[in-house]
């Protein structure tokens, strides 16, 4: 794997991990499976089109779509054309769905039930906070401020389900740090596999050199 396909995958990793602070405002954890195989398909589609000549900036529109065209399968499919397309229907339905996503997270005590709306909340959430990582962690190669979207996701978590200070608030912290850390590596790898490179120099054709002969 190249250096900034693992850098990739540590973003994927970061990412995930910070999302389990999101853990205990619900009652059930599949929702975050969804969110890890979207995210994942956002992350290797970056991946494929960054080794293709493109500018940066298309390369993260074209995941946002990708993000888009997502959510509206998964929560608005019955509003999309083929069930893929996305229309203004289909944003008025993720409208709906969020109004009443806010509505259930004051209406219920943590854990809440996975309703629609909780659950687009969620997945959109991880899915727009993996993007904004692997674009700036990846994509524009800026592992140290790819952390802010991440401590913004955990301190969101953090801040609903008020256990800041407990055990469990320690372990989502540490798992955050944790992901955060292994993208600092995974990028500081990187570099020193470039620097490597370019110090080496090109190769050069023919025999290679030996002691001088006498």
């Amino acid at each position: 794997m190249s250096g900034r396909g693992k850098l990739a995958l540590c973003a994927l990793l970061a990412t995930l991990l910070a999302a389990c602070a999101l853990l205990p405002l619900v009652s059930s954890p599949a929702w975050l499976l969804e969110a890890a195989v979207m995210a994942a398909l956002v992350s290797g589609a970056g991946a494929l089109m960054r080794r293709v000549p493109m500018a940066r900036t298309v390369t993260v529109v074209l995941q946002a779509v990708l993000v888009v065209l997502m959510l509206t399968v998964v929560f608005a499919h019955s509003a999309a054309p083929l069930g893929l397309v996305p229309t203004p229907d289909v944003f008025e339905r993720f409208g709906a769905l969020l109004t009443s996503g806010g509505d259930d997270v004051t209406r219920y005590s943590i854990p809440a039930p996975p309703t629609e709306g909780i659950k687009l909340m969620l997945v959109g959430g991880v899915l727009v906070i993996g993007l904004a990582v692997d674009a700036i962690g990846v994509t524009f190669r800026g592992a140290a401020p790819a952390g802010l979207p991440l401590l913004a996701l955990y301190a969101v978590a953090s801040g609903i389900s008020g256990s800041t200070g407990t055990a469990a608030s320690w372990l989502w912290f540490l798992l955050a740090a944790a992901g955060y850390l292994l993208l600092l590596l995974a990028e500081g790898g990187d570099r020193l596999s470039r620097w490597g490179r370019v110090f080496a120099g090109p190769a050069r054709p023919g025999r290679p050199p030996g002691p001088p002969s006498r």
